[in-house]
């Protein structure tokens, strides 16, 4: 996986649809005598059951920072966690979100951004996806 400089062995839908449309393109490519870029994978993974609705990007290694509201009784809990590996965002998951919210975590998880403060970074939640 280009991203995280090994090789993984992803057992996704998502990953085997654009695994191939890759092999495809370089097939294509390699018979015109040209290149193509690197494939480039973000790993993810996603849930839907009755109003359950969870994605997850990334990796999920390193200190798990949790955020928003995980209360069992609320009406509708939205909550998430990051993973920090060395001073790195490397994933994130989030349950209830909007397209937009999941967007935003998928950006952190492919950007990485430096994470300095596990309490500040748990206390921004949701936020600090939006700033990246």
């Amino acid at each position: 996986m280009k991203m995280y400089g090994d090789i993984r062995r992803v057992e996704h839908v998502d990953h085997s649809r654009k695994s191939a449309e890759q092999a495809v393109k370089a097939i294509f490519a390699s018979e015109q005598g040209k290149d193509i870029e690197p494939y480039d994978y973000l790993p993810y993974f996603y849930s839907r059951s009755f109003d359950l609705s969870w994605q997850f990007y990334g990796d999920n290694v390193g200190d798990a920072v949790i955020f928003g509201d995980h209360d069992p009784a609320s009406a509708k809990a939205k909550f998430g966690s990051y993973w920090i590996k060395d001073g790195k965002v490397v994933g994130a998951f989030l349950e209830g979100g909007a397209p937009e919210e999941n967007q935003a975590i998928a950006k952190v998880a492919k950007a990485q951004p430096a994470a300095t403060s596990l309490d500040a970074l748990a206390k921004e939640g949701l936020e600090f996806a939006s700033k990246i």
